[in-house]
Parts: structure tokens; C-alpha cells; sequence
């Protein structure tokens, strides 16, 4: 959630004697977000947050006598400030406190209170900043926030003739773009946008600001309508797009009508112009409007409605299983929340966005954790075998609480062995702030938990980041089995499932629904999957019959397989999948069989193995002619694959000579294993080879020449 210039805003009706919260800094602040008796909200204020020896001052202030100055007369004053100290989250902090008539917002005559911490401002502005951040400001060559306000301030009084509008900036995903493109080309794309403004300037009378990552605002005279800004803002927006693989602006545009009005006042209504149209790539493009107070009041209304639905116990946790593909048995479950009022289960669609949003969803994800470590404890309690259960956390949570604190609580609280809980992050939470969200996994997992990345393959990270990100298990978006273009999809996922195999990650395939997409996943070497082809979400309660009846579940939970010796010996049967597989492994591969009588058949090979020894040796499939007509040294084969079965675990090595068609002689290493052996006695291999031919014939050119010189 994008914090505002400042950390709480109230509305105070007091004639009508009541207050409400309209936003607030959640890391500072925990008022309720509902109506609230003005009279009871004042001195509770006073009594609890104002620092004592600034009691008097404020006091003063707010009485009676000097609020009716506010609103007697129904005209709006000059903005009215003071300083004073307050205690919160974080201690004794600093505010400044705005007060101003707020009879154009919708609210009938109220006043509008608005803190913002100064307590690191108070010095220099630009204190608080690392040594990377000032080296970026510098880069970027743009006034602060707090420079920009004097700057906007100065403006304004200079040309109260001017029609001006202030202007928010957000680059989208902005820290996604920087992991895939780097820190380099990152900053480049920021003195882009900076370089872009600065020419604006030239243009017309204005100023604009740089406010750190990835946030730039800019107030300008215009002499076009706003419907014309927002054209012309979307057609910058489209051209950065092009230039810079999708990624693109969100912009929050305030027509400013009264060039009294605070400028950080004017930057809010921008920014919350801004924040409803974030991530939106088709309408990308928003203009400030009055009726914010009152949709505010109709989200308010539903978060109280939320708040009271979590104290009454409508909310609750459904479940679904992640199932064993080789044995069709639970051994994981994923915790899903659900809302039931009056019966009715209400989607989580209608309510989810807003918690994330306003950052509520703090407040929910907490309370159903707890509800899965009370249930699992339970179970526990009554004997029962269970299996783990996982949450998700979403990148609010990281965000906002100390997630660390919160589960190590849980954990003691409920004296739960860690690994019957899973932790679900989500690719684009990892993307969105990467250190923040690997420090928290790290400590996680020193903690006990297991840690999940969940929908893998929804965003923008790549196979190598993996190798980055310390996890457990790895969860495959719904998408790649969903899709329609299989051929792509299979080449996709096989890429993903060996790059997880290598990094010792068992992968989870989420959406499976048909058994097409179930026989896909199981020929790719996915032995895990997610989805309504073996269970739609369901209550818990339902789960724990299941799980005191012990026969479909297996309490191990999500174990590593070791592909090769299942799907090696697949891939002797000649399919699409095995083709995939076959053709997309590192170098080239053949399979062969030897019987009990040493007599050894070529059974199959990839492409590249066709591409080193020549295709027309076998486009006829004849396998046995191409051992007895093309291999110089048969009896080394026979000797690597009995080599083979006596080290199952390392396998042998041989260089085997072979005999082109064309009349060039290759020497190719090979590592040979074996992957099976049947009643009959036939047993099957796995060989890898590399082509030493070069290399060898450098050894043996230059041992020629180093014996020619020695003759000498």
C-alpha cells in the first residue's frame, strides 16, 4: 500500500458530533476505520496520544471557543498548522498537524484533520536518505518533495492568473523491471522519465519533483482542458510502453482549482487519483474527483462490515489438497479464506482487492493462520495424524507486521512442530521487494517453516532466480496447464521442472482439472498437483474425516522425488511428452538394452545424438544395424554396460569409436547407467555422451609431433 504525504487524515463533524477516519499510517496508527462519537474521539486523543508536556497547547487549540472560529460562519479560514509531540507505534513522535473547512469535499461543513510525522524532517531534509539514494537524487538531477512543495508554493503566488495541475507518477512494477534488466538500465529508464519532464518545463510554466524510487510529480501551467492532459498523458504513457517492453506510467492528475489550497494537500488528491488506476494497463490515466470522502465512506463501510464479520466468526478457512500423483493420495494442504454471511459464501474477489489496498488484509491473513495452527493443534491433541497445511502471505504482511514475530508467536503459542505449516509467497511478492521478502523466508525457514513460492510462472521472474530465492517447494502457476498452446507449454515446463530438479525443489502443479493435464504433468516428472481434478476446496472439517480415516492421506507430506528413476525408464516408451523430455535434456542421449546373452539393441536416441553421429545411419530406426555396422569397438559398449550395473550409483565411463557414414571416424565419451531390469533379464541403460573426436585428435597430433621432434 502506497503511504500518503500524511499519516492520518480525519473528518470531524461536530456539530453533528461524530469523526471518522479516512486514511491512516498503519505503522504508526490503529484507529478504527468507522464513525466514531466526536466528543469521545477528542479527549481519548488528547488523553492517550498527545505527549504530556504538549497537552496544554493542544488542548487550547481544540477547545470549543477556538473550533467555532473553523465553522461558524461556513467559509474556510487560512490553513491553520501547529507542531507537537504524540505517542505511537513507534514511539514519541513529531507531527504536524493541518486543519482546514472542507465544504467543496462532500463532507456538509466538515473540518479535515491531516498528521504528518516530522520527527526525521526536522533536520535536513535529505538526513534520512542512504548513500544510494543521494547518489540516485543526483542522477536524477530533480528537486525533493520538500523542495518541490516551496518551489509549487512560489509558482502558484507568482501566476494566480495561470491555470495549473498537479501531476503523480508511478512506474509500474518498476522493481520487477529492474530485476530483469538490471540496476544499469533501471536507472536509465528513471532519467528517462526525469529527462522527459525537464523538457515539459520548456514548454510551459512549472516545476517538478523526484521523490525517490520510483515516484515523480510535476505541476504545470496549462491552457488545454483536463480531458486533453489525459490524452496527451496517455499517448507518453503508450510511447514508453513501446520503448521499454510493456512497463509503463500510472498517472493521478488534481486540476487545481483554488491556488490557496496546501500543495501537499494537492499532491494527496493526485496521489489518490493515482492509486485507482495502479496497475491498470488499459485505463492508466486518472483525474482527482470530489466524491473521494464518499466512496471512502462506502469502503469504510465495507471493512467495518469485514472487521465485524472476523468478530462474529464468518470467516473461516477452506482447504485443498495437493495429491500424490503416484499413489492419488493427500499430502498437503493449502489453507483458502472464506467469508460466510447468512449462509452465503461470498467470493473472495469482492473483498480481497480492498483489504490489499487499504492494507486490511493484514488484519485477515492473521486471524486465518491462527485458525490453521488451532485446528492442526487439535488434531494433534486428538491423536489424529496430519498432514501439513499451508498459508498464504501476501507482500502487505511483509510490508506492514513482523512477520518473524508473528509466526515464531504462533509456533510457541500452539507448541506446533513447524513443518506441519507451509508458507505460501507469491512470485510477484518476491518481485515487488526482494530483499525484504528473502530476509523473512531466510528467518522463516531457520525457524522451521516450510516456504513455498506460489504461482510461479504468473510474473516476470526467470529460471535463474531460482537459485536465488531459498525455498522449499515451488508451485507452478495455473496458466502453463491451462494453456492452449500445449507443444509451447510442455517445452516450458519441462525447462522449469528440470531447473527445480537440479536445485533439489519438489514442484507442485497447480489448476489441474482433466486427465490430459494430469497425464501431461506426471509424463514431465511433476509427482505433485493442485486442483478440481481430485478435490475442489473444501471446510476443514470435512479434511479432518478424512484424515482420522488415515487411508487416502500420507503424513510425510511433499518429499523430493528423484526423477530419473522414474521417468527414465518413461522415456523408452516413444511419445510426444518423452519427445519433449528427450530432445530438451543437456547433450546427447541413447537408451540401449542388453540381454543375458551380451546381445546389446539400440532402443532410442534425442536429436542431438542424431546430430553428432549423422541422421542417416538411423532414419530407418534400424537400431541393431547401426551397433553391428557403425560402432568400431562393440565389445567396449558391452563391457561400459555391465560396468553399469555393478556402480548403480556412478554409473562407467568408456570412449566408444564410431564410424560415420560419410567415413569419419568419432571418438564419443559416454557415461552409461542402469535405469531397469525386467523378469526376462533384459536390462535398459541410460547413456550420455560428448564428442571428444577434437580433442583427441589434438592429443594424438601433437603426442605425433612431439615423438617426430624427439626422433630428431
Amino acid at each position: 500500500m502506497e503511504k500518503l504525504f500524511y499519516d492520518l487524515i480525519v473528518e470531524l463533524h461536530i456539530r453533528e458530533g461524530f469523526s471518522q477516519v479516512l486514511y491512516q499510517n498503519h505503522e504508526l496508527f490503529d484507529f478504527p476505520m468507522t464513525r466514531v462519537n466526536y466528543d469521545r474521539m477528542r479527549e481519548h486523543f488528547l488523553r492517550v496520544f498527545v505527549y504530556k508536556e504538549d497537552t496544554d497547547r493542544v488542548e487550547d487549540f481544540w477547545n470549543d471557543d477556538s473550533i467555532e472560529v473553523f465553522i461558524g460562519n461556513g467559509h474556510r479560514p487560512s490553513m491553520s498548522h501547529m507542531e507537537y509531540r504524540i505517542s505511537t507505534k513507534k514511539g514519541v513522535r513529531w507531527v504536524d498537524q493541518v486543519v482546514f473547512y472542507a465544504a467543496n469535499e462532500g463532507v456538509r461543513g466538515g473540518l479535515v484533520v491531516m498528521l504528518r510525522d516530522i520527527t526525521d524532517a526536522k533536520g535536513e531534509r535529505m538526513d534520512d536518505l542512504t548513500e544510494e539514494d543521494r547518489k540516485l537524487h543526483d542522477l536524477i538531477g530533480l528537486p525533493d518533495i520538500y523542495a518541490f512543495y516551496k518551489n509549487a508554493e512560489e509558482l502558484l503566488k507568482k501566476h494566480p492568473e495561470k491555470k495549473f495541475v498537479l501531476i503523480n507518477s508511478d512506474i509500474n512494477n518498476f522493481k520487477l523491471y529492474e530485476a530483469i534488466y538490471g540496476k544499469e538500465r533501471a536507472e536509465a529508464l528513471l532519467q528517462m522519465v526525469a529527462d522527459a519532464l525537464k523538457q515539459m518545463l520548456t514548454k510551459t510554466i512549472g516545476t517538478v519533483g523526484y521523490l525517490g524510487d520510483d515516484y515523480f510529480t510535476c505541476l504545470i501551467a496549462v491552457n488545454h482542458s483536463v480531458q486533453d492532459i489525459v490524452a496527451l498523458a496517455k499517448r507518453e504513457i503508450q510511447i514508453m510502453a513501446d520503448t521499454n517492453m510493456g512497463f509503463s506510467e500510472s498517472v493521478g492528475i488534481y486540476e487545481i482549482t483554488d491556488p490557496n489550497e496546501p500543495v501537499p494537500q494537492m499532491y494527496d488528491k493526485a496521489l489518490l487519483a493515482l492509486n485507482t488506476v495502479r496497475y491498470n494497463y488499459k485505463d492508466n490515466v486518472a483525474v482527482y474527483k470530489p466524491g473521494f470522502f464518499l466512496s471512502k465512506d462506502r469502503e469504510n463501510a465495507l471493512i467495518n462490515d469485514i472487521r465485524r464479520g472476523i468478530q462474529a466468526g464468518e470467516f473461516t478457512f477452506y482447504t485443498q489438497p495437493v495429491v500424490d500423483v503416484t499413489t492419488g493420495k493427500t499430502v498437503s494442504l493449502e489453507a483458502l479464506v472464506r467469508w460466510v454471511k447468512d449462509g452465503k459464501v461470498i467470493s473472495p474477489g469482492e473483498y480481497i482487492p480492498l483489504l490489499e489496498r487499504t492494507g486490511y488484509v493484514v488484519m485477515l491473513d492473521q486471524y486465518i493462520w491462527e485458525r490453521v495452527f488451532e485446528r492442526q493443534r487439535a488434531m494433534l491433541d486428538q491423536g489424529v495424524e496430519t498432514v501439513p497445511c499451508s498459508v498464504n502471505v501476501s507482500r502487505m504482511d511483509f510490508e506492514l507486521i513482523d512477520l518473524i514475530q508473528v509466526f515464531r508467536g504462533l509456533k510457541e503459542k500452539y507448541q506446533m512442530d513447524p513443518h506441519l505449516i507451509g508458507i505460501e509467497v507469491t512470485e510477484s511478492a518476491y518481485a515487488e521487494n526482494y530483499a525484504i521478502v528473502q530476509k523473512n523466508v531466510s528467518q522463516l525457514r531457520a525457524l522451521g517453516f516450510r516456504v513455498y513460492l506460489d504461482d510461479f510462472g504468473s510474473g516476470y521472474s526467470s529460471l535463474n532466480s531460482l537459485g536465488d530465492m531459498k525455498l522449499d517447494i515451488l508451485k507452478l502457476d495455473m496458466k502453463f496447464v491451462q494453456g492452449k498452446d500445449e507443444q509451447k507449454t510442455v517445452k516450458i515446463m519441462e525447462s522449469i521442472v528440470n531447473m527445480a530438479h537440479l536445485l533439489n525443489l519438489p514442484v507442485v502443479c497447480e489448476g489441474v482439472e482433466t486427465e490430459a493435464q494430469l497425464k501431461m504433468v506426471k509424463a514431465l516428472g511433476i509427482y505433485y498437483v493442485q486442483g478440481y481434478y481430485y478435490y475442489r476446496p473444501f471446510p476443514y472439517n470435512r479434511m479432518e474425516e478424512m484424515l482420522r480415516a488415515g487411508d487416502c492421506v500420507q503424513a510425510e507430506g511433499i518429499q523430493l522425488h528423484r526423477a530419473d528413476r522414474i521417468h527414465m525408464g518413461e522415456m523408452f516408451d516413444d511419445n510426444v511428452y518423452s519427445d519433449t523430455l528427450l530432445n530438451h535434456i543437456l547433450g546427447p542421449v541413447a537408451f540401449y538394452e542388453m540381454d543375458a546373452a551380451k546381445n546389446v539393441t539400440l532402443v532410442r536416441v534425442n536429436d542431438l545424438y542424431y546430430n553428432i553421429v549423422g541422421r542417416e545411419a538411423l532414419e530407418d530406426k534400424s537400431y541393431e544395424k547401426h551397433i553391428t555396422d557403425y560402432v568400431i569397438n562393440k565389445e567396449e559398449v558391452v563391457k561400459l554396460l555391465e560396468q553399469a550395473e555393478k556402480n548403480p550409483l556412478t554409473g562407467s565411463q568408456a570412449d566408444i569409436l564410431y564410424r560415420r557414414s560419410d567415413g569419419q571416424q568419432l571418438t564419443l565419451h559416454t557415461h552409461a547407467f542402469l535405469v531397469s531390469r525386467n523378469e526376462e533379464g533384459i536390462g535398459r541403460y541410460f547413456v550420455s555422451m560428448r564428442n571428444f573426436t577434437v580433442l583427441y585428435d589434438r592429443i594424438r597430433k601433437e603426442i605425433r609431433q612431439e615423438l617426430k621432434e624427439n626422433d630428431k
